[in-house]
This record gives structure tokens, sequence and C-alpha cells, in this order.
């Protein structure tokens, strides 16, 4: 099977030879076709001497460049030569481990292996061929593999030209804050620029200084609502004209979408759509969601689960089609989405929406934005609580500065009573500036389930016999204890200095004692503690509370002891476990 030259690869994704259009922009330079057609050939050359690992039953390479105009030139390279890129989200140690073939791109392989070769596919639309993999979260937090062929993404960066073509010049320059590794930025950004022949700029925006700039042109702007969030504060370009913006990633507060709008003078279109569907619909403002050209729509008879038919799908499901965890609602105006249906937990035997708790807490005066999650890690025998992560008003930040948190809780949650199932009151609260997203604009479950990530050790006070100056706790130690991380792979240990930190802290809590004004005497670490363990803790105040010592110890062997003394007193070895 003959190898498609560089020619039948760039008509392909509209490339052409002899167009006077640049590719892309770097540092306000053009980047013309010619540079990167023999980008394109040293890629391919490269590739060629690569021996490939194996994806998806296919032959493939890792591909992670942070630059966007190599990692086009990677991308185009693989694709020419029959290869499918898989597509981290980063290039840490970890995974790097777990992707165990070639890497291309900033990560690159430091030796070249064997001499390789491919024979390329007849056609560039080859059906259920994979193009690139991709790895997503979705909503339970666990990586799931998606596969997408070059019909799919070719498709998809079309249907954005047919639906916004309109809005551009044949100058016009895509720009974006969002990363190209990601089935956003990826066929927005990088494929819908090339299928439209239109320019794109090398440099990421990462801060709305960025936007100042820019050199005069007309753009278009793929982005965020993180970024999008701040562009009331962004400063004006001379000469800049934005023809379009899109967001995607999580919904757009109205007023962030009316003042984003204004800023560019221009659209700004939402889109709704998922790694596995690709994009579905776009709206602006609060608007019901308009389905793209192509994409029909319907909803699971009793369940008003939606349903997604596209050209985008899979092979295999381009009959069945999708049926989404989004419950919504279908009407002559459009697509009205109205929660998730795979946020409904089971606790006891009540099924309890986790979108019903967080719409009544949104309702109190005190709070301005709310996510509830459920923590496995704290279940009550075989119920699982409910964690709040909240974000006060001005009024709920008053009150709860006069407040102990305790005391602020409770009030909360008498609030909701006759409101929620009592199963369904969060147990467990945090109170943040802001809720935690990634720079796509997502909340995700882990990013929360961080926020209660347990810093302490359940005590429990025993009784002593040794009179009032004596204190013995029960101390359960959590697994999922964040001390325990990086310490130390594989085997996690607790560190010496936060049982250190322990004793001071329960120090202070039963004697009032002042352990920071304090020197440690005779500190040793003899045995180790593992997550799980119970540990018992003895404190015992001397010297009519000038001094206070403290023992751990565990199924009575001693884990660590000292004696906190004045500073006064000069301070003893410390002998650490071997």
């Amino acid at each position: 099977m003959p190898e498609p030259s560089l020619q039948s690869l760039a008509r392909y994704w509209a490339l052409p030879d002899g167009d006077g259009r640049p590719v892309a922009y770097r540092g306000g330079n053009p980047v013309g076709r010619a540079a990167f057609h023999l980008d394109l050939d040293a890629a391919r050359r490269t590739l060629a001497g690569l021996a490939p690992g194996e994806v998806a039953g296919r032959p493939g390479i890792v591909l992670f460049e942070p630059d966007v105009y190599r990692f086009a030139v990677w991308l185009l390279a693989t694709w020419s030569l029959g290869l499918t890129a898989v597509l981290p989200g980063d290039d840490l140690p970890a995974t790097r481990e777990a992707l165990a073939m070639p890497w291309v791109g900033s990560g690159s392989s430091s030796n070249v292996l064997t001499a390789w070769h491919v024979a390329a596919p007849a056609s560039w639309a080859d059906r259920g061929r994979p193009g690139v993999v991709l790895f997503t979260s979705g909503s339970t937090g666990k990586p799931a593999l998606i596969e997408k062929d070059l019909r799919q993404l070719r498709a998809e960066a079309q249907m954005f030209e047919e639906a916004f073509g309109d809005e551009l010049t044949a100058d016009t320059r895509f720009v974006t804050s969002v990363p190209h590794q990601h089935m956003y930025g990826l066929p927005f950004f990088v494929l819908w620029s090339l299928v439209g022949a239109h320019p794109f700029v090398v440099e990421k925006l990462r801060y709305p200084e960025d936007l100042g700039r820019l050199p005069p042109a007309d753009y278009v702007f793929i982005s965020a609502p993180t970024f999008l969030k701040y562009l009331a504060d962004a400063p004006a370009a001379a000469g800049v004209r934005w023809r379009m913006a899109t967001s995607a990633g999580s919904p757009l507060a109205a007023g962030i979408a009316a003042s984003g709008a204004a800023y560019l003078q221009a659209p700004l279109f939402e889109i709704y759509g998922s790694t596995e569907t690709g994009a579905v619909a776009r709206r602006q403002g609060n608007s019901p969601w308009q389905a793209f050209s192509g994409v029909r729509l319907s909803l699971e008879e009793g369940t008003s689960r939606l349903r997604i038919h596209s050209p985008l799908l899979a092979d295999a499901e381009m009959e069945s089609g999708f049926l989404s965890g989004d419950i919504a609602r279908l009407d002559g105006r459009g697509l009205e989405l109205q929660g998730r249906a795979d946020r409904l937990v089971k606790i006891g035997e009540k099924r309890i929406s986790l979108t019903q708790v967080e719409q009544e807490l949104a309702r109190l005066p005190e709070v301005a934005s709310v996510r509830v999650v459920p923590l496995p890690h704290e279940q009550e025998g075989d119920r699982v609580i409910l964690g709040a992560v909240v974000v006060l008003t001005p009024e709920g930040c008053l009150e709860y500065g006069e407040k102990k948190k305790a005391d602020f809780d409770s009030a909360l949650r008498r609030r909701l009573r006759g409101r929620l199932d009592p199963l369904a009151l969060p147990r467990r609260w945090r109170y943040v500036e802001a809720l935690p997203c990634n720079e796509m604009g997502k909340t995700t479950r882990q990013d929360l389930e961080r926020l209660f990530v347990s810093l302490m050790p359940r005590a429990q006070r025993l009784p002593d016999e040794h009179g009032k100056n004596t204190v013995r706790l029960q101390l359960q130690i959590p697994r999922d204890l964040v001390w325990f991380e990086g310490h130390f792979p594989g085997f996690p240990l607790l560190p010496g200095v936060v049982q250190l930190d322990w004793a001071a802290h329960f120090a202070h809590l039963y004697f009032g004692f002042d352990a920071a004004a304090a020197n440690v005497s005779g500190l040793k670490f003899l045995n180790i503690v593992r997550p799980g363990d119970a540990l018992q803790l003895t404190l015992v105040s001397k010297r009519h509370g000038r001094e206070l010592a403290f023992v751990f110890t565990l199924n009575g062997k001693t884990c660590s002891h000292g004696v906190f003394v004045p500073r006064d007193q000069a301070g003893g070895s410390v002998e650490a476990a071997t």
C-alpha cells in the first residue's frame, strides 16, 4: 500500500502548496507553509526511526509537546505514518512509567530504537482507526481511555468551520488560553485552524494582561471560564478586533458571559459536549442550547437522560447514539440541562440528589456558591456522608467570623432541615474563597475530596488513674492522611515531625502548654507508624507545667517520645528508627 505524500496530507488538512497564508504566528512573525512542510518532513524521518508501542491495538507513540506549533507538526507527521498519537495531560514520572512506549515532543525518548517502517492507510479518512488516544476523568474521577479516529477529528473541525466560518475573515488568527492536548483545545484550536486554513498564534494566553500585548489583527479566542471571568480587568490592545470567542469545560455564569461579550465586542459562544461525544451544542448568554448541524438529541423515557446522535460519535455508537449522564429538557426553544443523573448517591436506603442539596444550600443568604461531594472515607457504619465546599457571601463571612466553625456548621444544617431529607444534610464543611477548578474551569471530584483529606487523627480520651497531670489518648490514624503522600511511595510511613506536631497540638488542647516557646529534649523515633494504626499518646505535665513529656506507643511498643522543655534548657539528641 503506497505511503501518502506530504502533499496529500496537506490537502487533507487544508495546507496546500503555494498558498501565501501562514500556518501560524510565533512572536508576531508568520510561519509559512513551506517551513511547515519542511518541519513535517523532518518529523516523519525521526518517527520512522522509532519502534512504536501498541495502543488500542494499533502502533503508536506518546506525544507531549507544550509548544502548539511543534505539537501540530508532530501530530500530522504521526498520522502520515499511520500511527496513533497518545496525548497525556502531563509528562510526570508516573505518567511516563504508565505509558511505556516511545515519547516525542518535549518528553522525547533519549535513544532512538531500531529502524522501523510502516505503510500508511490509503485514505486519510480511514474509519475506525484511532488517530489519538486521550484520557478523561469523567464524573467518577477514574481515568478512562478515549479513542478518536481521523474521520471524527476532521468532521468536528469541519463542523466548526461550517457553524462559525461566516464570523471570520480570511486573515483571522486563532489564539487560546486552554491546553491543546485536550478534547476542547485540540479540535477547536489546532484542528479547526488547520481545516479552515486560519493561522494560529503559538503563544498561549496565560494572564488577562497578555491580551493587551497582541499585535493588531482579527482574532478568534478559544478560552474557558477560569480566564473569561477576569476579562473585565484585561487591558485593551490597539488594533485588535475580536471576531468571536468560545468557552467550554463548565457553564459560564450569566454575569461572566455578559462581561466577556462586552469586553470582546463580539459573540461569545458556550460549547456543550464531552470528550466522548465531541461538541454537541452551543449557546449565547443564558439562552437554550442549540444543537450543531447533523446532531440529533432525544430524551430517554422515564429518566430524561439526554441521548445524542452525532456524526462525531464512534462507529459503534452511530446507530444507537450516546446516552449521556445529563438530565435535560427539550422543547421548541432548544435544550436545557437540569443536572447529572450520576450525581445521585445512595445513603441508607434512599437516593440523594447532590444537585438538589446544592440548590437548597445556594438559596441560603450566607452561601454564594457550593459543591457537595460524597466522602467514602468518612463513612458512618455503611453510610457515606456528604461534604459541602462553600463560598460565603459577605453576609456569611461576617456571621462566620462571629461564631466558632462548629456552631456555624450547625446553623447551616438547621437551616436545611425541613427542606432536605436528614440523610442528605452535609456532615463535613469547608469554607473557601473560591471553588477549586482546573484551567478548563472544571471543579473535579478529586479537587473537592482533597479539601477533606485528614490532617489529624481521630482522638478519643482514655481513662487514666494517674491524676490530672496525665492525659491518655487513643489516636486512630486515617488511611487518607495527607502526611502519607510521598512518604514513601508504595510504603507510606507517618513522618516523625508530624508526631511532634500532634504532641504539641494535644499538649496545648489539654494543658494549655505552648510548645512553640519550648525546645524538645530527648527526642527519639524508635518504631514506624503506618496507615490505619491505632496509636496511644500519653502526655504528662511536669515541674508545675513548665515541662511536658509525651510518648507514642503502638501495641505496647514505643514509637517516639520526648519532652518539651523551656528554651533556656539544652535539647537532647534525636534518634530515628532504623
